[in-house]
C-alpha cells in the first residue's frame, strides 16, 4: 500500500492525504512525503479491550516510509512504540515532536541526531516542506506538551493538525486562519471537542475544507461522522466539510473536480 501512495500521480501544484485512520496520515506534495501520529499497530488494547481496533491495520509498519514523521503528543494512538520501532528508515527520516515525546523516541530507537524539537510558534524547514508549532490545549497531564502543527509545501499547499486538545478560546485565537485543509477530532471524549464544537472551530477558522478524525477506530471512543457533517451545515460549511475514507486519497490545490473525495 506505501509504494502504492508513493506512486499515486500527483500534478506539481497539488497534494494529497491518505487517512490512516484515528489521527493518522500520510500527506504527498512537492516530491515530500509527511506521515503525522500513525497508529499501525493494537498497543492500547493492551489491559483495555474496548480499545481495540475496529478494523486491521492499513499500512504495515515496517512498509511506511517519509521524509518527515511528526508526533503530536506521547499518547499510545499517536506516539506508538510497536509503529516506530518496526520503522526501518529511523535514519533517514526526520522526525518532529515536542520535548517530552521527542525524548520518548530517543528511548524507542530513533536516532537522536534525527530528532527535531518544535513548539507552539516554532518553525522547522526540510526541503520543500515547513513545519510549525500550534498551541494545543493537552488533554491530560502526562502530555503537557501536546502540539498541532501546520505543514506547509513549497508549491502552496498547507493543511493544520490540531492534534488532540480542547477547544478554548486560546486555542482558536492562536490557530492558523483559513488554513487549506483542517483536521480536527470529533470524539466528544477525554478533552477533545464533539462534532458541534469541532464545526464551530472551523467555522472561526474558515477552512477551504475540514477533515474529522479520532472517531472511527475505537469503540469506546466513537462519534458518529454525519453528526459533524450536519453540524458544519448548520454553520454554513456544508460545501467544506469532507467525510474522509481510509487509505483513499483526498487531493485539493487543483480543480475543485480532481478532488478524489467530495
Amino acid at each position: 500500500m506505501m509504494q502504492q501512495i508513493h506512486d499515486y500521480p500527483l500534478p506539481a501544484a497539488e497534494a494529497a492525504l491518505w487517512w490512516l485512520g484515528q489521527a493518522g496520515y500520510v500527506v504527498r506534495s512537492a516530491d515530500m512525503t509527511v506521515v503525522i501520529d500513525p497508529y499501525l499497530s493494537d498497543s492500547a488494547a493492551k489491559g483495555t479491550p474496548e480499545l481495540a481496533r475496529l478494523y486491521p491495520v492499513p499500512i504495515n509498519p515496517a512498509e511506511l516510509r517519509a521524509d518527515v514523521y511528526i508526533v503530536t503528543h506521547d499518547h499510545l494512538d499517536h506516539l506508538d512504540p510497536e509503529t516506530i520501532r518496526p520503522y526501518q528508515y529511523k535514519g533517514d527520516t526526520w522526525f518532529v515532536a515536542p520535548r517530552q515525546a521527542a525524548g520518548k523516541l530517543i528511548d524507542i530507537g530513533v536516532p537522536e541526531n534525527r530528532v527535531v524539537v518544535l513548539h507552539a510558534g516554532e518553525s522547522w524547514k526540510h526541503g520543500a516542506v515547513e513545519i510549525t508549532g500550534v498551541f494545543a490545549l493537552p488533554s491530560g497531564v502526562d502530555v503537557l506538551d501536546t502540539t498541532g502543527y501546520t505543514i506547509t509545501f513549497a508549491n502552496g499547499r498547507q493543511l493544520y493538525h490540531t492534534s488532540d486538545t480542547e477547544m478554548h478560546p486560546l486555542v482558536t485565537a492562536a490557530a492558523p486562519k483559513t488554513p487549506e485543509v483542517l483536521l480536527v477530532p470529533i470524539n466528544g471524549k477525554w478533552g477533545n471537542p464533539g462534532p458541534e464544537q469541532a464545526a464551530r472551530f472551523a467555522q472561526a477558522l474558515q477552512p477551504k475544507y475540514v477533515l474529522p478524525n479520532h472517531y472511527d477506530l475505537m469503540a469506546l471512543n466513537a462519534e458518529n461522522p454525519d453528526t459533524f457533517e450536519w453540524f458544519c451545515r448548520q454553520y454554513e460549511l456544508g460545501d467544506r466539510c469532507v467525510i474522509p475514507e481510509r487509505m483513499k486519497p483526498f487531493k485539493w490545490g487543483g480543480k475543485p473536480e480532481l478532488n478524489d473525495i467530495k
